[in-house]
């Protein structure tokens, strides 16, 4: 959550920097960055200033824009709240290195739908990784089944826990399939940030020890080993 201190600065997790946290500056030299003014009323404190005003990542020189309540034009002076700042990062999950890159870029392109607040979007690329990645491993190899089933075979042949078949059920499948097949409702943030985590877990499962999990598949005939040699 960003947060700003009594000289303006900005403290922020950056996208530009990874997600890193950052102080954002608000001006170069004398002069600053841009801001516009317009009046405010807040019900405890009573007339005031909303600042729109324009900031700088001092670390990568990313752009951001904060609306700042305060009770004068004489920034920093008077500072009251930081209503809001944008744009700001989420924590990133870490993600195992044997993901495929498309898997990996799905499930970041979820990642930055869930930071815009583009929450259905983001339900429904998580649960897009969550199909790609049983279908990469063997567990489309029948036309006509079903990611349900899917999620069941992979709990089967024990390459997931019985509980985290449940939270694939629960949290990432349906959450996901009411927004591709439901009519238009809105989606709450923490069930998609749910959705993240246990995708994500889904992705540990299959590729942080692949070289165990492999040897599941080739038992399961789930995929073909390799040739010998």
């Amino acid at each position: 959550m960003a947060a700003i201190n009594p000289e303006g600065t900005i403290r922020a997790q950056c996208k530009g920097c990874r997600g890193a946290l950052s102080n954002y500056e608000w001006r170069a030299g004398d002069g600053a960055l841009g801001v516009v003014h317009r009046p405010y009323r807040d019900s405890s404190q009573g007339d005031g200033i909303m600042q729109f005003r324009l900031y700088r990542c001092m670390g990568c020189s990313m752009g951001g824009l904060a609306a700042i309540a305060t009770g004068n034009s004489n920034f920093p002076s008077g500072i009251r709240e930081l209503l809001w700042f944008h744009p700001e990062a989420k924590d990133r999950l870490a993600l195992p290195q044997g993901v495929p890159d498309g898997i990996r870029k799905e499930f970041l392109e979820g990642e930055t739908c869930l930071e815009a607040g583009a929450f259905r979007a983001a339900a429904a690329m998580f649960r897009s990784v969550l199909d790609k990645t049983l279908r990469e491993n063997g567990y489309k190899a029948k036309k006509g089944t079903t990611l349900e089933q899917q999620i069941d075979l992979a709990a089967d042949d024990g390459v997931i826990t019985q509980a985290r078949r449940r939270r694939a059920h629960d949290e990432v499948r349906v959450l996901g399939n009411d927004v591709l097949h439901d009519e238009w409702q809105p989606v709450r943030e923490e069930d998609v940030t749910a959705a993240r985590h246990y995708s994500q877990r889904v992705l540990e499962d299959f590729y942080d020890d692949r070289d165990s999990v492999l040897k599941q598949l080739y038992q399961a005939k789930r995929i073909e080993p390799p040739a010998a040699a």
